[in-house]
């Protein structure tokens, strides 16, 4: 009896391979041609447009296993991980799948099949679902259930898609398993659909017969078809038993290493949570860091940040307050290493990466308990509940996330207000949605006449004549995207810009400022009209596209040139060093790459050297069309292997170097004329980035640096090769005088201090005796200014000591409040009253603060201010 989840695995592709499926490897977690997907969330999502467009079929059937993420969007689970035993981020997608070939009748006569005859599920077990008004279905399942197991339900539970925001959906039949009456809720209307636990539902078999459009109406599909989806982790926590989807062989693993590493138990009820969160979150970073995705401040990468400090924190609820989860990259690695061959092959890079962040997390976690401390001695929290307002400034102004604020007022005995936090937090989502996708936000100017994938012509020439199908306008914008029937413009992908040039012809002159390419294949001419106007484009008209040559001849210089780099860094550092992504424009290139070594700057050189020596042996490029499989054998670097469809494009450069790109490339190496690289950086731990420019760009950053050394030479009236050590002459003598400065400076300032202590006055407060100081000095220095007021404070304390200078066309002024003064009396409140004197500004703490405004200002004026504000506390 099948039970392992890699036997369920097997046992589901090869029964509808059986069945003339075609097998297809699962495609990236990163969707590359669909701007309103953050991540893969389906097994649809890689045939998309195989439904929606006329794109020539490579199969009509097929069936996979798709990696897939449901965190962050619209679909996101991420907040129900741990408490559900059902949802995950990370899981895999079984799924079949019909192209205008079988429908709803095999569909369903499959599944039942699958679910009786190859996984063995009791029959009475099984219950079905269909969407209220599709009465196909239903009397498609009376054939192997009876009617009231068989339940109609609307279109929130079974009608499905799209997969993002356009594309393919349709109504949907659903499989649950019945885990019996005694898990019921107890209610008459407990059926599928109920979320007391009685029923898990498992598997979707969903009918694409619609394309819904960006303004939310639905055309017919071309070709209308099958889209099923089971996940993985809920059948095989039926086929095992489990009490929920942890305790089976997926997640198990990794629960038993986590305990040893936690010394707790996960059988534990207060443990289980944090248990659950770690050991779902560690397979969607190891996943998402595995496809070349890291951390980051925004996109996909803040998602993947987000993640990995939702399991830190989870892992300080079992104990661990240090780096643990790159410990458990391993377990993740070595289990699911047959399926995913690449997580072994990446496994230390992962575990790298993934240190790393959990050290920056730990660091900022200790930040983040600083500011909520300061914060609390700043402000009276009444009731001991904060608000939702106050919670969502520590939240966006602080950047203290959401279980750390929670982890945080927890520790305090504070309670938070998170209705009223997460109210404020949708005010700021609409004040965002502003600025939302073009996909989101265009509207149609030229309506469309029929718009499917657009023919590209760019790799064979740079001028065609096409027909203009559809004219769009992004709204808050005065920029036209037009659509072609096909188009010599190399759209933005794959770290390559898009083309520039025009579309004319009928007294029409269109300049295209940007090539875009949608989820559809569909290519965007953005740009605006020169000639002509809108009521001078229709559907069908004739126009002539032509790319900026030279700039396209600048771009392709640029990507070979990132080949070549590619290529001598593995030379150098091995094959363990690789691409992490890249940009090639028409003005300069940037090549981001894993490498364990730092690159001096003498290695950088010689690095420079032999991409130099490759240009120069004037190698010609060969392009082709191969199977995925072909091009890995034949020894092409395909670091991106799970983003590609089975027919991939391969630039070979001569017989030293492969790569699987879909870029434009000079026809020899001879073409990119010079290379030069002029910036290295360490952008992360084991990131490293070069940049360097080519050809004409490169002649003119020489040149400007030959100027800019005979202009210095020339300054200085020495000969050229004299220059470095004059400088250095100069900078050594330079520091001894910034030295010198600095002794006479610190000297002054204890003169100073100790002649103002003879001016100390005594004023009186309400709350006793305050010594006052208000003067100016001489200095050059606010650093100096405030030692100054230091050590007079220091010796007179309680005190008030303002200090001023005038230098650099400012006055600077300084304020030093002693510590058993600032609730009284806070130096920052003082520098804003004396802000507005000085027509200046200025701020700080309530102990210290630091202004400028008006050389001219009055020190009399600022005396007497300082005098009342004293007198008065």
């Amino acid at each position: 009896m099948i039970k392992k989840s890699s036997e369920i695995r097997k046992a589901f592709l090869t029964f509808f391979a059986s069945r003339d499926h075609q097998i297809v490897p699962s495609s990236s977690l990163l969707p590359v041609d669909d701007p309103t997907l953050l991540f893969t969330n389906a097994g649809m999502v890689q045939f998309k447009k195989l439904w929606a467009t006329d794109t020539p079929l490579p199969y009509r059937r097929a069936t996979s296993c798709q990696k897939s993420l449901r965190a962050g969007g619209k679909d996101s689970d991420l907040e129900m991980v741990g408490i559900s035993p059902k949802h995950h981020t990370f899981f895999e997608m079984l799924g079949n799948f019909s192209f205008g070939d079988y429908f709803k009748k095999e569909a369903i006569a499959w599944a039942y099949e699958v679910v009786t005859d190859i996984l063995a599920i009791p029959q009475e077990k099984i219950w079905v679902s269909y969407y209220k008004d599709d009465e196909e279905t239903m009397n498609l399942w009376k054939c192997f259930l009876s009617p009231d197991r068989i339940i109609g339900l609307g279109a929130k539970d079974n009608f499905w898609g799209p997969a993002g925001d356009t594309g393919p959906c349709g109504p949907c039949t659903e499989l649950y398993y019945d885990f019996g009456a005694e898990r019921s809720c107890g209610k008459s209307e407990c059926l599928p659909g109920c979320d007391c636990g009685r029923f898990l539902e498992f598997w979707n078999l969903v009918f694409p017969q619609f394309d819904q459009q960006p303004d939310g109406s639905r055309l017919p599909l071309k070709r209308r078809g099958v889209d099923t989806g089971m996940g993985l982790e809920r059948i095989a926590r039926i086929l095992q038993g489990t009490e929920t989807n942890y305790e089976t062989d997926l997640f198990w693993p990794i629960i038993c290493a986590l305990e040893k590493l936690a010394g707790c138990c996960y059988r534990d009820p207060e443990k289980k949570v944090p248990f659950r969160i770690v050991s779902d979150h560690i397979r969607a970073i190891v996943f998402l860091l595995d496809e070349q995705l890291r951390p980051a401040n925004e996109g996909r990468g803040y998602v993947l940040r987000n993640i990995i400090r939702r399991a830190a924190v989870a892992g300080i609820e079992l104990n661990l307050a240090e780096p643990f989860l790159y410990r458990l990259v391993p377990v993740v690695a070595n289990q699911l290493e047959e399926v995913y061959p690449t997580l072994k092959e990446r496994q230390k890079d992962i575990e790298v990466a993934l240190r790393d962040e959990e050290e920056k997390f730990h660091l900022s976690s200790e930040a983040a308990s600083r500011k909520f401390r300061e914060f609390l001695k700043r402000e009276e929290i009444s009731g001991g509940r904060l608000s939702g307002e106050v919670a969502f400034k520590l939240y966006g102004t602080l950047g203290i996330r959401r279980e750390m604020l929670s982890r945080l007022a927890e520790n305090e005995g504070l309670t938070i207000d998170w209705p009223g936090f997460e109210y404020c937090l949708e005010e700021e989502k609409k004040r965002s949605r502003a600025s939302s996708s073009f996909q989101e936000n265009r509207e149609v100017v030229v309506a469309p006449e029929k718009v499917s994938e657009t023919k590209f012509l760019g790799y064979e020439t740079l001028t065609c004549s096409s027909r203009l199908l559809a004219v769009y306008k992004e709204r808050g914008s005065e920029l036209l995207d037009l659509v072609l029937e096909a188009t010599p413009f190399y759209p933005e992908k794959g770290g390559q810009v898009g083309d520039q040039g025009f579309v004319s012809g009928r007294g029409v002159v269109f300049q295209v400022v940007d090539t875009q390419i949608d989820e559809k294949g569909v290519i965007y001419h953005r740009g605006q009209l020169k000639e002509g106007t809108v009521a001078d484009l229709s559907p069908g008209m004739e126009l002539t596209a032509r790319v900026d040559e030279n700039r396209r001849k600048a771009i392709a210089a640029n990507h070979t040139a990132t080949h070549l780099l590619h290529f001598v860094l593995r030379s150098q550092y091995g094959k363990e060093t690789r691409q992490a992504g890249s940009y090639v424009g028409p003005d300069r290139l940037r090549f981001d790459f894993f490498c364990n070594t730092d690159i001096p700057s003498e290695k950088l050189r010689e690095i420079e050297q032999l991409v130099q020596e490759k240009i120069f042996e004037d190698t010609r490029l060969t392009v082709k069309e191969v199977p995925l499989a072909e091009a890995i054998r034949e020894g092409c670097l395909a670091l991106f292997v799970h983003r590609y469809g089975e027919v991939v494009r391969t630039v070979r450069t001569g017989e030293y170097h492969a790569e699987v790109c879909g870029g434009t490339h000079v026809e020899t190496t001879g073409q990119i004329g010079l290379f030069k690289i002029i910036n290295y950086a360490s952008v992360g731990k084991n990131l490293r980035r070069i940049e360097a420019i080519t050809r004409l760009a490169a002649i003119e950053w020489i040149n400007q640096g030959e100027e800019i050394l005979q202009k210095t030479a020339n300054l200085l009236g020495i000969p050229r090769s004299k220059v470095f050590e004059r400088i250095v002459k100069i900078k050594e003598e330079s520091e001894q005088k910034s030295r010198q400065l600095i002794e006479t400076e610190q000297v002054l300032a204890d003169y100073q201090a100790e002649k103002l202590l003879g001016e100390v006055r005594r004023v009186k407060t309400a709350t006793g005796e305050v010594a006052l100081v208000v003067n100016k000095v001489k200095t050059w220095q606010v650093d100096t200014l405030g030692r100054i007021a230091d050590q007079i404070e220091s010796k007179v304390s309680p005190a008030v000591v303002v200090l001023a200078s005038d230098f650099s066309e400012k006055l600077f002024v300084v304020i030093k409040v002693s510590e058993s003064l600032r609730k009284k009396l806070s130096a920052g409140s003082l520098m804003k009253q004396l802000a507005s004197l000085m027509k200046g500004g200025g701020g700080g703490s309530s102990t210290f603060a630091q202004g400028s405004g008006r050389k001219d200002t009055d020190i009399t004026l600022i005396q007497a201010k300082v005098t009342q504000l004293v007198e008065s506390t």
